[in-house]
């Protein structure tokens, strides 16, 4: 069914594919372009249950199908940051070989993410390349999420 162009609020969009957060879910509403959110961080009822909090910390928060004006938004796993890491030691500058085998280390650890952040720490230029390569990356699967929806929009994401 082809859909009218939306607005979409890039930034929005770009939180919800960034979102580390088990317990909530994303969708793209693709009437209105808003990004919504649901799960545990939105409302919290249990006030008066004191076991509430746990025992739905408990259960897994599954997306819905039910409405289908609204896409899932399904943020990049553990598997694709590990990914990208590898790909930006990889690229790392030959002059610094030295930071390159301690983050190729690091992701041969036993807290690859932490021992990651850890080679990184001290190295504020090589660090801020690694944001600008994450957000890239990033930026590669809302790009392929949008065009294998074929969401229609009224503008191109900032990044393009």
């Amino acid at each position: 069914m082809k859909r009218k162009p939306i607005k979409i609020d890039w930034d929005e969009l770009e939180s919800a594919f960034d979102s580390q957060q088990e317990d909530l879910i994303y969708y793209l509403d693709l009437v209105t372009g808003q990004v919504i959110l649901e799960g545990e961080g939105e409302e919290n009822d249990f006030e008066d249950d004191e076991n509430g909090l746990e025992n739905a910390l408990e259960e897994p928060v599954v997306p819905r199908n039910a409405n289908s004006s609204r896409l899932y938004v399904k943020p990049p796993g553990d598997e694709d940051e590990m990914t990208w890491m590898e790909g930006f030691a990889d690229e790392v500058e030959p002059q610094d070989a030295g930071l390159a085998q301690r983050l190729r280390d690091a992701l041969d650890g036993d807290d690859p993410l932490e021992g990651f952040r850890e080679a990184l720490r001290g190295r504020a230029e090589q660090r801020d390349r690694w944001f600008a390569y994450r957000a890239d990356r990033l930026h590669e699967v809302i790009d392929g999420w949008l065009a294998e929806h074929q969401v229609a929009m009224i503008a191109h994401p900032p990044w393009r």
